[in-house]
């Protein structure tokens, strides 16, 4: 019986897919992408005419970036691939021309030691050119980056003495970070503040008057969209009041009453995605799917001029038990650095139901 994948084997494995769909390999090559020891790549047989890119994660470590992380929640690792060409000779058309510009004649062979290097500077190629990408694991994406690392000359003996009596191949390490570490059993959070309060007395006398909950105030909200990774501002609209959170009693007349209306501001004509999230005491946040598209009409928002707002009517995932709903309008864009496709969030808003 197999093991099961982790999510740390799943990144692996996509970064060895992200190789194969990017290193361009001329017609009538053979590439293949492996994970393991350059001890193991070496051992195939050598009459085999296929080029092989190995990949050898060999260290990781903790991220740094989260020394509260409890054990529920996702952990995060930086990993340490050493990635090993182990070309072959390969006979050349007529009419090719190598790296260095020599002319080359019909039954020309490129020797494995160039293939090396060109295997290797495809690699690097790929990673300058798009060090972060996308990986799926679990149903969830998360960007991953590569950062090129420089090995010493003791380094490389270090490694490479491990490996037997594999011949040393020029290669390149690289930092993968970050990969996730996905609990099976994840930790339920614990819901969110719609609402504070503070009150001041001169005894701790119990029958004293509770504290008036106060709500986030709306600032007036305007996305600098001349920016490439401007957010999207978001407010909800109930009667002439406009809100960040809001809360019902399950059962009143304030909550039938209710019907969540959505004022956007940002690039008017540009399409959003509404996402809600749900939590309950049972299961913890979960995300609503599929979301919600809808049009932004407004450059900002002014709870000044709420009267004049242009919103769009939603209905509440559930009000018929306590619990908590977030709202969040999603925008993606496209980062010309890199081409990397990259979701951004607006503010949230919250509506918490309890039994009143």
């Amino acid at each position: 019986m197999a093991l099961p994948a982790s999510p740390l084997s799943k990144v692996c494995k996509e970064i060895r897919d992200h190789l194969i769909s990017q290193i361009q390999v001329s017609e009538g090559s053979k590439l293949t992408v492996v994970l393991g020891t350059p001890a193991d790549a070496a051992s195939t047989d050598a009459a085999d005419s296929t080029h092989r890119l190995n990949l050898f994660f060999f260290r990781f470590e903790p991220a740094g970036l989260f020394p509260d992380t409890l054990p529920g929640e996702t952990g995060w690792l930086r990993g340490f691939c050493l990635i090993t060409p182990f070309a072959c000779d390969e006979s050349v058309e007529g009419g090719e021309e190598p790296v260095d510009g020599s002319p080359e004649g019909a039954g020309t062979t490129i020797g494995a030691g160039e293939n090396d290097l060109r295997l290797i500077g495809e690699v690097v190629r790929v990673f300058h050119e798009k060090p972060v990408f996308r990986c799926n694991v679990n149903g969830q994406d998360y960007h991953v980056q590569t950062i090129f690392q420089p090995l010493a000359l003791d380094q490389l003996n270090q490694l490479w003495s491990t490996q037997g009596e594999t011949i040393y191949r020029p290669s390149v390490l690289y930092e993968v970070s970050l990969a996730p570490v996905i609990p099976n059993d994840a930790a339920r959070p614990s819901p969110l503040t719609g609402s504070f309060g503070l009150t001041v007395q001169a005894d701790l006398d119990a029958s004293a008057p509770p504290a008036s909950p106060r709500t986030p105030e709306v600032p007036r909200m305007t996305p600098n969209i001349a920016q490439p990774d401007w957010t999207p501002a978001i407010a909800l609209v109930h009667g002439d009041a406009c809100g960040f959170s809001f809360s019902f009693a399950l059962g009143s007349q304030a909550l039938a009453d209710f019907v969540p209306r959505v004022w956007l501001a940002g690039k008017p004509g540009d399409s959003v995605t509404l996402r809600w999230q749900t939590w309950e005491a049972a299961n913890g946040w979960q995300t609503v799917n599929p979301g919600i598209q809808a049009i932004i009409q407004d450059a900002s928002i002014d709870p000044a001029s709420v009267a004049d707002a242009s919103t769009q009517d939603l209905a509440l995932p559930f009000d018929d038990r306590s619990g908590q709903m977030l709202l969040h309008a999603e925008r993606e864009y496209v980062r010309a650095s890199d081409g990397v496709t990259l979701t951004v969030r607006s503010n949230p808003l919250l509506i918490s139901l309890y039994t009143g």
